[in-house]
This record gives C-alpha cells, sequence and structure tokens, in this order.
C-alpha cells in the first residue's frame, strides 16, 4: 500500500468560531444568537433568518451538549458517514469499521448522505453539535474543498474514504482505481479484445475519474480507438447495468468486452445478457470492481478487481486517532491495492472483431 504525505493547511492558528463571532457577523447581541440557537420564538423572523445566514457563512457550530453540561474530555464518539447503505460494498466496509470501533472502546456513529449535498451537510452538523472526536467521510459528489476547511478549522479531524474532493489535502484512504481498470482493460486486450467498453460512475466523483484514466491509458497503450459511445457514466445498480448493456449494443453491436465501474453494474450486464441470448464469458467478456462476496457465485462466475473492504476501515481508523491525538500530525493520502480476479466471465469469444 503506498502512502503519500503532505501538510495540512495550518487551521491551528485560527482561533473557533464563536458565539461572539456570529453576532458580529450578523450585527446582533450574543443574547440574541442564543435565542435563536434556543429556538426561541421572542426573535423576529427576519432576525432569525439573519443570524441563520450568519452562522452557516462562518462554520459556528452549536454544540448541544456542552450547552447543557461542559466537558473537556473526549466522548470517544466517532462520525462516520458512507456514501448508501444499499450499496454492497460500503456495507462490507462499514462491518469493518464497527467491528474495529468496539474493539478500539469507541462508540461508531453511522449515517449515509444518500449521495447528496444537502444530506451530507445536515447529518455532519448533527455529529458536530453532539461533539463527536472526528469524522470519517464518504464525501457527496461536488463535496467542495471549503467545506472540509470548516470541519478542520472547528477542531474536528476528518479521513476521506473511498473517494477525495479534488485538490483538497485532507486525509485520504482511497483504492488504488486508476492500475486496477488498467490492469482489467490490459487483460481484455491480451485476450483479443479491440472494441471493449467502459460502463458505469459518476463523472462528478474522484474514483470514476481514476477508473476511467486506467481503461483510457491501457487503450491508449495498445493503439485501440475509444469511441465517444463506449464511455458511459451512469448512476450504479442492477438495472443501471441491464439499461447501458441495450444502449451501448445499439450504438455498436460489435462490442465484445465491457468494464464496469463496479461489481453492481457486472450483474446487470449478466441479467440482461441472458435475456438478449448473449453468452458472456464466450460472446461477450465482462470485469467487474470490488469483488463483492457474491461475485463467484454469479453464472458465469465474474471477473472483478478486488480491493480489501477491511483495509479501508483499518487505515482510515488508524489516521483519524493519529490526528485526534496530535492535531500536527502529516496528513497522508493512503492507497489500498487493487488486484484482478480473473474468472469466468472475461473468456475470449468465439470470433473476434
Amino acid at each position: 500500500m503506498s502512502k503519500n504525505n503532505w501538510n495540512v493547511p495550518d487551521f491551528t492558528s485560527k482561533k473557533r468560531v464563536t458565539l461572539h463571532d456570529v453576532a458580529h457577523h450578523a450585527g446582533v447581541s450574543k443574547s440574541t444568537v442564543s435565542l435563536v440557537l434556543q429556538d426561541s420564538t421572542q426573535v423576529k423572523h427576519q432576525t432569525r433568518e439573519k443570524i441563520l445566514r450568519s452562522i452557516e457563512e462562518t462554520g459556528y457550530v452549536y454544540n448541544r451538549k456542552a450547552a447543557g453540561l461542559r466537558q473537556s474530555q473526549r466522548n470517544d464518539l466517532i462520525g462516520i458517514l458512507i456514501n448508501s447503505f444499499v450499496s454492497p460494498y460500503s456495507a462490507e466496509i462499514l462491518i469493518h469499521f464497527e467491528q474495529l470501533a468496539l474493539q478500539n472502546s469507541l462508540v461508531p456513529m453511522i449515517a449515509s448522505n444518500s449521495e447528496q449535498l444537502e444530506q451530507q451537510e445536515r447529518v455532519i452538523r448533527l455529529y458536530m453539535e453532539h461533539k463527536v472526536d472526528g469524522f470519517i467521510i464518504c464525501p457527496a459528489p461536488n463535496t467542495s474543498v471549503s467545506w472540509l476547511y470548516k470541519l478542520w478549522r472547528n477542531g474536528f479531524p476528518l479521513v476521506q474514504i473511498m473517494r477525495e474532493v479534488p485538490f483538497s489535502q485532507f486525509p485520504a484512504v482511497v483504492a488504488d482505481n486508476h492500475n486496477g481498470v488498467f490492469e482489467a482493460t490490459r487483460h481484455l486486450i491480451k485476450l483479443g479484445h479491440k472494441k471493449i467498453a467502459f460502463v458505469g460512475g459518476d463523472e462528478a466523483i474522484s474514483d470514476y475519474h481514476g477508473r476511467i484514466a486506467g481503461y483510457m491509458d491501457a487503450m491508449s497503450e495498445a493503439g485501440l480507438q475509444v469511441p465517444t459511445g463506449y464511455v458511459r457514466p451512469i448512476p450504479q445498480g442492477r438495472a443501471a447495468g441491464r439499461q447501458v448493456l441495450k444502449a451501448l449494443l445499439d450504438y455498436d453491436s460489435k462490442v465484445t468486452a465491457i468494464v464496469c465501474f463496479s461489481d453492481l453494474m457486472a450483474y446487470g450486464i449478466l441479467s440482461m445478457s441472458r435475456e438478449l441470448g448473449i453468452e458472456v464469458g464466450k460472446d461477450l467478456a465482462v470485469i467487474g470492481f470490488d469483488d463483492l462476496a457474491d461475485s463467484s457465485l454469479t453464472h458465469p462466475a465474474l471477473t472483478t478487481v478486488r480491493v480489501q473492504p477491511e483495509e479501508f476501515a483499518i487505515n482510515a481508523l488508524e489516521m483519524l486517532q493519529n490526528h485526534i491525538q496530535n492535531k500536527q500530525v502529516k496528513a497522508e493520502r493512503r492507497v489500498i491495492p487493487a488486484k484482478l480476479i480473473i474468472r469466468e466471465s472475461c473468456g475470449a469469444p468465439q470470433t473476434l472483431i
């Protein structure tokens, strides 16, 4: 596993945003801000809205626990925010987080952003108000660097997992997306495939760009063309895999191999292939990414790229604890190895065009 070190921007020299800062920003008294935080009906609507805007713009966090009982000690709460509860791979990672957290006498608070910025911000604010010690976050698409900065500035260490916000220099644990897909695509090329497509993924997340770059680099290395219709980003899921196969074959019926952003996409392609009378592993080669538990049980068994889910939990929790214990520790970007697992679904077809 590779590690990259860099310096996190020095936020320790900046004071945490206080009630006084919010009051000054809104042009009101501290007591008025306090009334708004306590949901008092004594504050006029216009004033309330102005104060709420100031809270948002300054990044102030109201600590509900401290409001009732001031605490100076850590409470061993860890806020974990994943991208989706319906993602089997995310669920596998959560199982390992839960086990490791409890082994370390930590209390994991687990939620999902459902790939929505609004939900992500709402959950994280609740976590902050209840004074978690730090965050492990799979950032929603289009998460901004400035938003991460607000969390860090307010004293909440964080580690990004699975994906990372572009141009951020905050701790991160990610898969070797580029090399995983590069090796998968190169394997198909060695089998003799020339018309290879890449399907799935969201252009607003970093892991998509790593994987599509791996695909493009392998195709370029072999001198193979990539028609526009061969690359099809689409939301994840079995249904999406079924839809994208039909669209891809409508575009070019001579496509002989597909690299999928995830195993879930591949499952959908396997399902639709059966309906269309296409024999995967013979007429069409399919490769997934993740190596879910069911991928060795599909028919045919799915060739895929394996990234061990427990490695995300082990590394992210270790890094977060390091930052909780020492705010000056250097940030790291750890890359989890990706390994091609060859099974039946990538067998060469009878005739290659």
